[in-house]
């Protein structure tokens, strides 16, 4: 499947005050966008600053930290659909708290 103009890939799940918090990239590569109530009030909140933060070094790219039972075919089945990538997220991902 692939991401497609207009598409959104969850990249980091957050622990929050106020909740379980998703930022996510827009299939052009650069635009990130977050569910908590802080980026919904500004178009910038902590959950963006952390995940631009760990982007700028690391040449742009964000690195996921997955658990090992994560097999490799989980891993090629999340790279071809951003909802296979969410839920790998969801299974194996580290939770950041900020």
């Amino acid at each position: 499947m692939g991401l497609k103009m207009n598409d959104w890939q969850v990249l980091q799940i957050f622990l929050s005050e106020t909740g379980v918090h998703e930022v996510e990239l827009n299939s052009d590569g650069k635009t990130l966008r977050c569910n908590c109530p802080g980026s919904e009030r500004r178009a910038q909140c902590k959950h963006m600053r952390f995940v631009r933060v760990k982007m700028n070094r690391n040449g742009g790219i964000y690195p996921c930290d997955l658990s090992t039972r994560a097999s490799k075919l989980d891993a090629i089945a999340a790279s071809q659909d951003p909802k296979v990538f969410r839920q790998l997220l969801i299974d194996y991902g580290k939770i950041e708290v900020v």
